[in-house]
C-alpha cells in the first residue's frame, strides 16, 4: 500500500567496501523491463576519514543503495559503481553506478545453442557473469531459432542483447534485483503496490498519490491481431502463428516474417507480440510519498478510476537526500477486461 501519513523521518546512505556514506542527495531509477537500473548519490567528501583516499583507489566494488522512510528501511539497488565525480571546493564527490544487470553488457557472445529452452540459455549466461536467476521456464527448444539469420550471433553481440532477444521472444520482461536475474513471462510476481483516488462531491480529490496521470494510446486499445510467417529452410514449408487481443475499434493488423521457425515458435512469438502492442494502450504516472520497499516486479493496482486494474510496473524512480524522498512509478498494460 502507499505510504499516505505524511511527512516523517528520512535519510539514505550508500554502503561500498566496508564505508557507511550518507546521502546528500541522490536518485535511483529502477528499471523493470530490459534495462540496467542506476543510480547517482552525491556524499559529504570531508565528513568520511579516508574517503577522498578510498576513492582514488577504488576498482572492483560492490554498492548499495538504501533508504530508511517513516521507519521503513529497503535497499533500493546494488550493483557496481561506475563514475566517481569530485568537488574539492565544494566538497562533494558523486557516486554513479548500475546494477548487477551491467555485467551482461560488458560480455560478449558469438555462440549457438541447439535444442535448448530459453531458460537454459539465460540460465547459462547469467551464470557466467556470477547471477543467479529466477525464471518462468518457457516448454520450447530454440532448435535452429538461434542462428545467425534470426539474431545474427556470427556478428558478436552482448549476453544483454541475447537475454533481451530471448526474453522477447517470451514475451517476457527482465530485470535484476540484488544479485537476482528475473525474467517474467507471466503476471508480476512481486508484492503489489496499490494508489487510490477518488472525487468527492464537491469535486475535492482523496488520494495517496501526490499526482496521477494517464495516457491512453487508443490505437493501441483497438483489437490487436498478429501474424507470424516463417519458412523454414529443412522442412520447406510456411509455417504461420495468429494469436489476437479484444479491444474497442477496428482491427489493428500486424504480420512478421521470420527466418527457420517452426510452429511452436511462431505460435509464441505471435502470443508475445499481440501481448506487447496491447500493454501500450495505458500509462500510468504516479508520485508518491518515498517508500523504499516498492518492488518494481509486483503489479501496480489502480483503484478509483475508469481505468481501474493492475499494470506492469516498468520503472520506479527514487528522489533521496536531505530534501525527503519522494517515489515516480511508470506502469503499463491494457484496460481491464480485454482478452
Amino acid at each position: 500500500m502507499a505510504i499516505s501519513s505524511g511527512v516523517g523521518p528520512h535519510r539514505a546512505w550508500v554502503s561500498v567496501n566496508g564505508l557507511t556514506l550518507p546521502v546528500i542527495k541522490g536518485n535511483v531509477h529502477i528499471h523493470g523491463t530490459k534495462k540496467a537500473s542506476t543510480f547517482e548519490a552525491t556524499v559529504a567528501l570531508y565528513q568520511t576519514p579516508g574517503l577522498e583516499a578510498a576513492l582514488a583507489n577504488i576498482g572492483d566494488n560492490q554498492a548499495s543503495v538504501v533508504a530508511s522512510t517513516l521507519g521503513v528501511e529497503g535497499t533500493l539497488v546494488t550493483g557496481e559503481i561506475d563514475d566517481i565525480d569530485i568537488d574539492y571546493i565544494g566538497g562533494a564527490a558523486e557516486l554513479c553506478g548500475r546494477d548487477n544487470s551491467a555485467k551482461l553488457h560488458e560480455k560478449l557472445s558469438a555462440e549457438k545453442w541447439i535444442n535448448k529452452h530459453p531458460d537454459e540459455i539465460i540460465q547459462d549466461l547469467a551464470g557466467r557473469v556470477g547471477l543467479s536467476v529466477q525464471i518462468d521456464p518457457l516448454a520450447i527448444k530454440m532448435a535452429r531459432l538461434m542462428n545467425s539469420d534470426h539474431v545474427k550471433l556470427s556478428d558478436t553481440v552482448t549476453y544483454a542483447t541475447l537475454v533481451h532477444k530471448l526474453s522477447e521472444f517470451m514475451g517476457a520482461h527482465w530485470y535484476c534485483q540484488g544479485n537476482t536475474l528475473k525474467v517474467v513471462s507471466g503476471n508480476p510476481q512481486g508484492a503489489p503496490y496499490t494508489i487510490n483516488i477518488s472525487i468527492g462531491a464537491n469535486n475535492e480529490v482523496v488520494s495517496d498519490a501526490l499526482s496521477l496521470k494517464i495516457k491512453r494510446n487508443v490505437q493501441a486499445g483497438k483489437p490487436i491481431d498478429v501474424k507470424v510467417k516463417a519458412w523454414h529452410v529443412q522442412d520447406k514449408k510456411v509455417y504461420t502463428g495468429q494469436y489476437t487481443v479484444g479491444g474497442n475499434g477496428t482491427q489493428k493488423e500486424y504480420t512478421y516474417h521470420l527466418p527457420n521457425l517452426k510452429q511452436d515458435h511462431v505460435d509464441q512469438h505471435a502470443k508475445a507480440k499481440a501481448k506487447d502492442h496491447s500493454r501500450h494502450e495505458l500509462t500510468i504516472s504516479a508520485e508518491v510519498a518515498g517508500d523504499p520497499t516498492i518492488d518494481a516486479s509486483g503489479p501496480l493496482i489502480l483503484n478509483g478510476t475508469a481505468f481501474a486494474g493492475s499494470y506492469t510496473m516498468d520503472e520506479v524512480e527514487h528522489e533521496i537526500g536531505m530534501d525527503g524522498h519522494t517515489t515516480s512509478i511508470t506502469a503499463k498494460g491494457p484496460k481491464a477486461g480485454r482478452s
